[in-house]
């Protein structure tokens, strides 16, 4: 038996676990028939529209082929076991939690203490939506994808020490990520709270994920941006 580090670290078991919010996102999106989409879904859309009208297909398809390869492979390796799954996602609470009260004193109280809070102007369904896309998806795009990519262009094209790529990759990906949230008709207005924020929250979501896996990372995503739908700010 792995123990519980390398089980939830495994993608095959991460993929399984974010399944759920990114059904749920998608089914909530549907639902709402709202046109405003998470940014980071747009782009990977954007993406499959290359392959035109059978973009979503292929995406559908990709979604349906990982979900059973997950399921072999996490089944012949480890055997399902639900039970990695809740201490994942109690895991994932503590890192929420740290980055909602922790990161958020340090910014709003001990760096900004007269930052005026911005307002969450959508409805709480709709906001509830979308926060479990930006976990799902701006994980995927920023941390596994960027993050990854340049990771590997580091140690292995350039041959610099992981240490150094690891540093680099995570800076250059919380800074592009933190610059996201203000581009666009629908991006938030700058300010230096807010980005130092972001900043700190995209350095704690990256160690996470190349430490703990992309599973983990998504859900403290998510489950930030769910409880903080209710509160002034979010990332």
């Amino acid at each position: 038996m792995e123990s519980y580090y390398h089980r939830s670290k495994n993608i095959a078991n991460s993929f399984l676990f974010i399944l759920p919010l990114l059904v749920l996102y998608e089914v909530g999106i549907a639902l709402q028939e709202s046109s405003i989409r998470n940014a980071s879904d747009v782009f990977i859309e954007k993406i499959f529209n290359l392959f035109g009208k059978n973009g979503s297909l292929i995406f559908n398809l990709l979604v349906i082929a990982f979900l059973l390869i997950s399921i072999i492979y996490v089944e012949k390796k480890y055997r399902l076991d639900f039970l990695t799954f809740v201490f994942m996602f109690g895991e994932s609470m503590v890192y929420a939690l740290f980055m909602g009260n922790v990161i958020g004193y340090i910014v709003y109280e001990l760096l900004f203490p007269y930052a005026l809070a911005m307002p969450f102007s959508l409805n709480m369904w709709l906001g509830i939506i979308l926060s479990v896309g930006a976990g799902v998806y701006e994980e995927i795009v920023f941390r596994l994808l960027l993050i990854t990519s340049l990771y590997f262009i580091f140690t292995t094209l350039l041959k610099i020490s992981k240490p150094i790529s690891a540093i680099i990759s995570i800076m250059t990906g919380t800074l592009l990520f933190a610059a996201m949230h203000y581009v666009g008709t629908l991006g938030d207005t700058f300010t230096y709270s807010n980005f130092t924020f972001r900043i700190l929250a995209g350095i704690v979501l990256s160690t996470i994920f190349m430490f703990r896996g992309l599973g983990v990372a998504v859900y403290t995503h998510a489950i930030y941006d769910v409880l903080s739908v209710l509160k002034p700010f979010h990332i």
